[in-house]
């Protein structure tokens, strides 16, 4: 099998993956699910993935990483002197993004944190990636206290991804108002 098969095989298993644990939940969601969502035999999982925790992992950092390439992005439109396109990216697009895989956000937080020290490890990690970027944008745009801002807003930014999970309130209004009190926005 060539590497661009392999590369078809891996992202059929990754998007079935996705439909079947959003739609039964991570711990009721079984290989043989995933499998035949994508309409290939069981044992070809395996060749990809050790465990149904790893697969997840893997999504989970598939999305981190498109998270952190958007906030590279809008954090380079910055030092560019395109401060507006930046912000854009880096606050509004990001989390539109966190919004788009809320089904993914519901399983770390309420199901696979609890279940393993590794995703615990990934959600910890994760949380002080974002808020180390986040306060490195702060930083360039002077809004201080950055540290204590990058805490809020990565804070808030769960809170209401939680509000719209639990309830399914709008929140992108809201996240706009936290971005103007806190000065990122006029």
């Amino acid at each position: 099998m060539g590497q661009s098969a392999k590369l078809d095989t891996r992202e059929r298993l990754i998007e079935a993956g996705k439909r079947v644990i959003y739609e039964k939940g991570f711990h009721c969601a079984r290989i043989s699910d995933i499998t035949g969502a994508a309409g290939l035999a069981h044992g070809t999982f395996y060749l990809y993935f050790r465990t149904k925790e790893e697969f997840l992992l893997e999504l989970m950092k598939s999305v981190r990483e498109e998270i952190l390439l958007l906030m590279e992005e809008g954090s380079s439109l910055i030092r560019e002197g395109k401060v507006s396109e930046g912000k854009d990216l880096f606050f509004l697009r990001t989390f539109e993004l966190m919004i788009r895989e809320k089904e993914l956000a519901k399983i770390l937080f309420f199901e696979a944190i609890c279940s393993s020290g590794e995703f615990q490890h990934f959600y910890g990690e994760s949380k002080e990636i974002f808020i180390v970027r986040t306060r490195e944008v702060l930083d360039l745009l002077e809004l201080l206290p950055s540290e204590i801002k990058a805490h809020i807003l990565v804070g808030t930014a769960r809170h209401l991804i939680e509000l719209l999970i639990l309830k399914g309130e709008e929140v992108t209004g809201k996240w706009k108002e936290v971005l103007k009190e806190l000065g990122v926005y006029s």
